[in-house]
Formats: structure tokens, sequence, C-alpha cells
């Protein structure tokens, strides 16, 4: 295995793949860094950055062409990545519980392995805001760390059922049945009460819907699911319910956010994003079984899945600031297009961006990985924690990250301050002595 302050090399991928154990489900690896590739795409597909009557123009692709809603139904890959999710920490947690872990020390690592990369992702946004305000420019790189951001709504809610994971995998053990009714009898409530216009007690859903899927990764990890014929059937069923509930129902036929919605498919998530995302699981777990025997059989392709993982959350934190370090160049060069969005020689303008897109983010990656791998062989600080004080971290670095996207500089600036804090003062290793 390689050095934990090296990158992953090739020889330690092959030790890697050699030493993999029989019984693992190589799917789920594939499935989770693929996810990680597809929504740094997604991302930079659905950017604009335009010139509009000679000022620079930005958001989401979908507020000026929402015809292409159905693209995100290919794209919404993030409840299968809470859905493998759910199956790595039921192995996780299975194993820990053999081994005599404590749940906030298994909270703890967790947290650990998402915070690390985090950490150094607002370390840079955090310098860039001061040099920049000493420069005299920290409005627009405000906005920069803004769009930096818009992936970290994912940690945010990740961060929070990764905390309540050893509790919920309990209930889930003793009583699956009493547990998958019960989130979604809290699911249903949160969800009359959006339609209700009840203020407050639909965005419970941020947290139940979300760990929904968690939970079914549980179900998945210990065989509860059909096989063969009849979870084919099943993910067939949850797709015909989908799209009659976007057909006859009151839920947009898109699984993204965007301005201009009645109601949003994933703030907080739907029904029809729970269909939606059941059905994507219930699929991907059809496939796994022929998806792993592939990965057995191929050592390349194996490999390759391995050094994907290694790198997954790097790509996933860094490439949104690739994104707004290309936008800003061209910018600033004159050659940001003047196009209209979502028209044919706007998606020619695609080709270019994401070859710089992804010619900025490969160096940066190749510099930030060793952090993230450090994170995965490496664990915090060992400090006197209870679970009280482990879900209280997690508890503040949803709500850092969360603080991060806003618009509102003290909000931003907060968010940056807080997830170091969560860092330095919490997950941080311990330093070596001598």
């Amino acid at each position: 295995m390689a050095h934990p302050t090296t990158p992953v090399t090739s020889p330690a991928l092959g030790d890697l793949a050699a030493s993999t154990p029989a019984d693992r489900n190589r799917a789920v690896d594939l499935y989770r860094a693929a996810a990680m590739v597809v929504v740094a795409l997604g991302h930079w597909l659905g950017m604009v950055a335009v010139l509009r009557h000679g000022a620079l123009d930005g958001g989401n692709l979908l507020d000026w062409s929402p015809e292409y809603g159905w693209i995100t139904w290919i794209g919404q890959v993030m409840p299968l990545f809470f859905f493998v999710g759910g199956f790595a920490s039921a192995t996780s947690l299975r194993s820990a519980e053999r081994r005599g872990v404590r749940p906030a020390d298994w909270i703890a690592t967790r947290l650990h392995r998402m915070v690390a990369p985090a950490a150094a992702l607002a370390t840079f946004w955090a310098v860039a805001l001061a040099v920049g305000t000493a420069a005299g420019i920290g409005g627009i790189v405000s906005v920069g760390a803004v769009g930096a951001a818009i992936p970290l709504w994912f940690l945010s809610n990740y961060a929070i059922d990764t905390a309540l994971a050893p509790f919920t995998f309990r209930w889930f053990r003793a009583r699956p049945a009493a547990t998958a009714g019960t989130l979604l009898g809290l699911f249903a409530f949160a969800e009359s009460a959006r339609f209700a216009h009840v203020p407050m007690v639909p965005q419970l859903n941020w947290v139940i819907g979300w760990l929904g899927f968690q939970v079914a990764g549980f179900a998945w990890q210990a065989g509860m699911l059909p096989t063969g014929r009849r979870l084919a059937a099943l993910a067939a069923g949850l797709w015909a319910l989908a799209i009659a509930a976007v057909t006859w129902g009151p839920w947009p036929a898109v699984m993204l956010h965007h301005g201009g919605l009645e109601h949003s498919p994933t703030h907080p998530p739907s029904t029809a994003l729970v269909l939606f995302g059941l059905a994507y699981a219930a699929t991907a777990a059809a496939l796994a079984p022929a998806v792993d025997r592939w990965l057995a059989r191929s050592e390349r392709a194996w490999r390759r899945t391995i050094a994907a993982n290694a790198v997954a959350m790097s790509v996933y934190l860094w490439h949104m600031t690739a994104a707004v370090v290309v936008v800003a160049a061209a910018y600033a060069t004159g050659l940001l297009p003047e196009v209209e969005p979502g028209t044919t020689a706007w998606w020619w303008t695609k080709l270019p961006f994401l070859a710089l897109n992804a010619a900025v983010l490969v160096p940066v990656v190749r510099r930030v990985a060793p952090i993230e791998q450090r994170a995965l062989l490496g664990g915090p600080a060992t400090w006197h924690r209870g679970v009280p004080t482990m879900l209280l971290v997690a508890a503040l670095l949803s709500a850092s990250v969360k603080a991060w996207s806003s618009p509102h500089a003290p909000v931003l600036v907060a968010g940056l301050a807080g997830t170091l804090a969560v860092w330095h003062v919490a997950l941080r290793p311990a330093r070596r002595t001598a």
C-alpha cells in the first residue's frame, strides 16, 4: 500500500487490486467514482457564463432553457451516491462493531475523511478572498467563492447522514420494516406540510429524504433487496411511478433545482425525487452483479476504479473552482463568448470550455489528492469525544458549508471560517513528536 504522504502510484494500485477480497462488491466502488465524475461534467455542461450586452451574466442553463430538464434524468446521480454510501457505511459499521470501535470514533474518522479535502478548498478561498479584498476586488472574488461552493450542499447533507449512521444502522438491523416505515411516514408528513404551506416543517426532508437513500443502501448491503428479475421488475415499477408523478402530479419533470419552479424537486427532496432516486438505485443494484463480475475479470478496469476513488472527492470539491478560474481568465482576456444560452452556438462553446476546465482541474487534483489519500489512510487526533460532541461537529460542518454558498459576504466568510474551525479544532490529525 502507498505511504500516506504520497499519491497512489501504479505499483500501489496493483497491490490494492491484488489484495481485494473476493466478496467485495466492486460495483459500489465504480458507482461512487462514476457519480463524482458525472456531477462534475453535469455542472460544467449546465454552467452559464456569457457576455450579454457587454456584461458578464451567468447561472444555471435551466434558468434560460428549462426544456433541457430531461438531461437531469441522466445526470442527477446524488441519490445513487447516498445509496452506495449507505452500503459502504453498513459494511464499515459491521467491521467497526467486530473490532470494538466506538460509534463516536467511527463518526470522527468518517468526518475526518470528508473535511480534510474540504478544509484545503476552504483555505484556498479564504486566502483568495483576503488577497482580493486587499486588492479592492473582494466582491468579485466572493462571487467566485460562492460558485465554487455549488457542490458543497452534498457535504452538508452527507455529514449529517454520516453522523446519524451508527444509530440508524442499529435501528435498521433491529427493526428494518419499522425503520423504513417511520422514515416514509415522516417524509410524507413533511411533504404534506410543503403543500399546505406550513413553514419550516418541509425542511425536515433535507435530512429525511437523503437519509432514506442511505437506509436503502443498508438494505442492499444486508441482502434484503430482491434479486434478478424481481429486482428488475421493482426498478421498472419505480421508474413508472416516477414518470407518473411528474406527468400527473404537481412536480416538474426535472430532477434538479432551478429558478422559477413552483415545487422544487430537490429543495428539499420531493416525492418525485425519492421515486426517481429509488428507481435509479434499484437499477444500479440490479446491474451490480454483472458490473462486479466485469471488474473482477478486468484488472485494468478495477485498477482504474481504485485510482478514480482515490481522487473522487478532490475532483468533486475542486471542479467548480477550476470552472471559476477558467471563466475569470476568459472574461479578463476578452474571450468570453457573447451568445444566448441554450442555443446551438452556445453548445459549441462548451467544447473548449470543457477542455480548459479539465486542463485546470487535472494539475489541481494532482496537487490536492494526497490530502484526500492521507485522510483515507489516517484518522483524526485522539482526544476525548463522545457521541454528542461528534453530532455537534457534524451540525457545525453542515451549517458552515451551507453558509459558504451564501451571496452575503459576512455569511460567506463565516462559512469558510466555520469549515476551517471544524477541521483544526475537532478533526485535524495529532501532531507527531519525536
